[in-house]
């Protein structure tokens, strides 16, 4: 079972194209039950979004100034949680008021623990929405504000076990991506270097695809199709230069439950990045079977097998061209004419 650990809420103040200000709490909040549902609704909202950044730490300390904080706070333990949730704060504001469509709310921050012993620190900023509820008591309809959950757009993360490995193939903070200057003055205030290697990206996307294509138990033209729809529409964003979207591939690729396959993209720790451009070269490993010996090389089309032109034989390990061109024929004829 996850523990919360520590948790306070500051209040961000900032209206588009306005200045930014704080209103800070003095101590950090006692962890009750409403308040540990809370902070782990949001913990694992955050991590079945799939649109998110990863990477590391900027190098520049002095402009990016949140992880001396959070190594002073956690890793040092120089400094109290209070006292690093308010200058982590305070950048948090400087980086905000720069931004004219940046908007505030509450500033929630906490250190969670899962089963596995890693520890992580969550910030998001969240806000309350009106709404009704039915009172249990005179089954009348009142007015209830709640904490938005559904519209969290805001959050990051840092894991704070793996930041301490040191590990420089490691990506341990992430953030919520969305277009335009939020993401980004985010991703600044988490002084994030988002580390995106198109090539390495496109292959985790595409193991992600097969694997979920195989657990869902399509018959062999259904998952040749879901791959079919995936590939041509990483195939439009690499012909474009364009960087894809998580989100829109889950709406073309399997339209009828997208979020079931957002959320086979961020399962067992995949960290796909969204935004970035599909390699062309990766991509094709999704309508493409190719495998290279000493003495042969294999490059087919997937549709071969269910059209007719191979076919696989598992229990014997053999795989069978069928329906051979006449110019591959006659140049096997040839080839076994010399050798007789």
């Amino acid at each position: 079972m996850d523990t919360v650990n520590h948790v306070i809420v500051h209040k961000l103040v900032k209206e588009k194209h306005g200045k930014a200000s704080v209103v800070e709490r003095a101590a950090a909040l006692a962890v009750t039950e409403p308040v540990r549902k809370l902070i782990l609704a949001i913990h694992d909202l955050y991590a079945s979004k799939a649109s998110k950044g990863y990477g590391r730490f900027e190098a520049d300390e002095v402009n990016y100034p949140s992880s001396v904080i959070l190594r002073n706070t956690f890793i040092d333990q120089s400094i109290s949680f209070v006292d690093g949730s308010k200058s982590l704060l305070s950048v948090l504001s400087a980086k905000a008021g720069a931004v004219p469509l940046a908007t505030g709310g509450y500033v929630l921050m906490a250190q969670v623990t899962n089963a596995a012993q890693v520890t992580w620190f969550l910030v998001a900023i969240i806000n309350n929405i009106d709404g009704s509820v039915i009172d249990d008591k005179t089954l009348e309809v009142i007015d209830a504000m709640h904490v938005d959950l559904a519209n969290l757009r805001v959050a990051g993360r840092v894991n704070l076990t793996d930041w301490e490995k040191a590990d420089k193939d490691i990506r341990y903070v992430g953030f919520l991506k969305q277009r335009g200057e939020i993401a980004d003055y985010f991703k600044v205030f988490l002084g994030c270097n988002e580390l995106i290697a198109d090539t390495e990206e496109t292959k985790k996307l595409v193991g992600a695809l097969k694997k979920f294509a195989k657990g869902q138990g399509l018959d062999q033209k259904a998952e040749e199709d879901f791959l079919k729809s995936a590939f041509n529409y990483c195939e439009e964003r690499n012909k474009n230069d364009e960087p894809l979207s998580l989100e829109a591939l889950s709406n073309v690729a399997w339209p009828n439950e997208p979020k079931k396959l957002q959320e086979a993209f961020v399962e067992d720790g995949v960290q796909i990045s969204d935004g970035f451009v599909p390699d062309g070269r990766s991509i094709k490993a999704l309508v493409r079977l190719r495998y290279k010996t000493d003495y042969w090389t294999v490059d087919i089309d997937r549709l071969a097998l269910s059209q007719g032109y191979a076919h696989y034989n598992q229990k014997k390990g053999e795989l069978t061209l069928l329906k051979l061109p006449e110019g591959l024929k006659a140049e096997l004829d040839r080839e076994i004419k010399d050798g007789d």
